[in-house]
């Protein structure tokens, strides 16, 4: 699911910079497959003049790490797509997973790969269904390694992956800095990364559909990347189906209000809406499809019989999901204007969407660099009627004593009553005197591990000093590491992509 406001953005490496997108090829042998494996099918219908209109579906697959997979399997088999897109990361996750890179060159990669060649890869292999996903992360070539890995296991014998990655992020963020370049945070406008330099844990840009689409040129099977933005795995079939160039913004809109809409899965067919009561079998949530035709008309659908619902509500709430600047939603490609869109429920769960216009593309990428910024030591406790808010403040009036006798050093303390004030805090009403229960969590931010571990030391003794009523949690977690996030804008010639492919 993409995370924080949208300023990603990224060179069209392939209209500007032919030499920089060079095509590796890996060929291995080549072996009859064991079942019938179709080419891709384009669907066409009338326009009413006599015309067979070409149209494109995508499937969202997934919309974060951890998202149910089962959905992508549906779509698959019923949902008469010819693609199937995956989102996997977020803000935190590249950096997560730069540092299991680190520790072990295997790793870094979304390990729900696996999940998804076992349990799609068959059936879109049949089908004639592309897949292009992000899992490959911080680590392509591994991710790549277990996708055919795990094909062979399975009994795939013949099988063609495309690998897009960006050049090393980080070591040209070295570069630049080394150079006097500044790297202003858009969150708070500091422009002294310096300070962290040591501490920085690894940087990665937002790339775009350039290298996808390369991909897909040379036939390939599922297709994976590094950090490429969440609508570029839906933008990039588009742009290679219909022969869309790089300039022409308006048809590129249509592509990214496509992917905006569906890339975080179920978050627009019911999913986190405010129809939360009225959604039919949310067990059963179908994920939305994307159908695009020839002549840019966009439609939001889901597979018939599934859970869920797509309607103008779930689909507007996601339209401003995420967005900044409506009118200036900066991607690689293009910056699309979502002001004037429209939509039009033409049929149960099917709507029309237009309006969307495009803009020249930014002349910069949203970039992330994550960096150490100290440990975070928390604990909870809950505590029982009768009485419970105020068994609550007294338990919180003894840990804040307990962490001044032990002398604490944070930077940060956070006392919540999870049921009474932990979301809204100071804008909470006025809590129930009479409620059943109460869990008070406490929460500290420090510098150093030792003094983190604090905490949890402290509140285990609430289950014999605590009021009556009062529980504790013996085996508390261990205090994490906190990854802060710097996030800047670099310039897009600074930044190229590779393509390579693999086989099977």
């Amino acid at each position: 699911m993409g995370r924080g406001p949208r300023s990603g953005r990224h060179p069209g490496y392939r209209d500007e910079h032919p030499k920089m997108l060079r095509r590796l090829s890996h060929e291995g042998r080549r072996r009859a497959t064991a079942g019938p494996v179709c080419g891709p099918r384009h669907d066409t219908f009338s326009n009413g003049r006599g015309h067979s209109m070409k149209k494109i579906r995508i499937g969202s697959g997934s919309g974060f790490w951890g998202d149910n997979l089962d959905p992508a399997i549906e779509i698959a088999k019923h949902g008469d797509v010819q693609y199937l897109a995956y989102d996997f990361l977020g803000e935190p996750t590249i950096p997560s997973l730069q540092k299991m890179q680190r520790k072990d060159a295997s790793r870094g990669y979304v390990p729900s790969i696996r999940a998804v060649v076992r349990g799609v890869l068959p059936i879109c292999l049949e089908k004639g269904i592309k897949i292009l996903t992000n899992a490959g992360a911080a680590n392509p070539q591994a991710c790549a390694d277990t996708i055919l890995t795990t094909a062979k296991e399975i009994g795939i014998t013949k099988l063609k992956v495309g690998i897009v990655t960006t050049n090393d992020v980080q070591a040209k963020v070295e570069e630049l800095l080394d150079n006097g370049v500044q790297f202003t945070n858009l969150d708070n406008g500091d422009t002294d990364l310096g300070r962290v330099r040591d501490k920085i844990v690894g940087s990665y840009v937002y790339s775009g559909a350039y290298g996808y689409v390369e991909a897909l040129e040379a036939g390939c099977d599922i297709i994976i990347s590094d950090r490429a933005t969440d609508d570029a795995a839906i933008l990039a079939p588009l742009v290679h189906e219909f022969g869309w160039k790089w300039d022409e913004w308006d048809n590129l809109a249509v592509g990214i209000l496509a992917g905006h809409l569906i890339e975080c899965g179920a978050a627009c067919s019911g999913g986190i809406s405010s129809l939360w009561r009225e959604v039919p079998e949310p067990w059963n949530i179908g994920y939305p499809i994307a159908e695009v035709n020839e002549n840019g008309e966009l439609f939001i659908t889901k597979v018939d019989g599934t859970g869920g619902v797509v309607n103008q509500v779930t689909l507007t709430e996601h339209l401003l999901y995420e967005v900044h600047d409506p009118g200036n939603y900066l991607m690689p490609e293009v910056i699309t204007d979502f002001t004037n869109v429209e939509m039009d429920e033409v049929a149960k769960d099917r709507v029309k969407v237009w309006g969307a216009k495009g803009k020249p593309r930014p002349d910069t990428l949203k970039a992330g660099i994550a960096y150490m910024d100290g440990f975070i030591g928390e604990a909870e406790s809950s505590v029982t009627w009768p009485d419970a808010v105020e068994k609550a403040e007294r338990s919180i009036d003894i840990i804040k004593k307990r962490l001044e006798m032990v002398n604490l050093d944070a930077e940060e303390v956070r006392f919540d009553m999870i049921g009474v004030n932990s979301c809204h805090w100071s804008a909470s009403p006025a809590p129930d005197p009479d409620i059943n229960e109460v869990r008070v969590r406490v929460a500290a931010k420090c510098a150093e591990r030792a003094e983190a571990a604090k905490v949890a030391r402290e509140c285990v003794m609430l289950m014999g000093t605590g009021p009556i009523g009062s529980t504790g949690q013996l085996n508390t977690p261990p205090p994490r590491e906190v990854f802060a996030l710097w996030p800047t804008l670099i310039p897009r010639e600074e930044i190229s992509q590779t393509v390579e492919t693999r086989e099977l």
